[in-house]
């Protein structure tokens, strides 16, 4: 049971080290990006904020995606 636990612990470290890289949408985005993001929230309502930030991010990211990848 010694090496399950070992192996536990490393993965637990490595996913807290390492765990936003993720799940963080904007993780492999450029600054200037994420800065041009920033520009939008003053014309979203507060309390949106956080979710729009993030589903714009995301959408991004999931496009920059498909462009990369090689196409059949």
């Amino acid at each position: 049971m010694g090496i399950f636990s070992d192996l536990n612990k490393k993965l637990t470290e490595n996913l807290y080290a390492h765990g936003n890289d993720l799940v963080d949408p904007a993780a492999d985005l450029p600054e200037s990006v994420e800065e041009r993001v920033e520009l939008l929230m003053p014309f979203v309502q507060p309390e949106a904020r956080e979710l729009v930030r993030s589903q714009i991010l995301g959408l991004i990211h999931e496009y920059r995606n498909e462009e990369s990848a090689p196409s059949s």
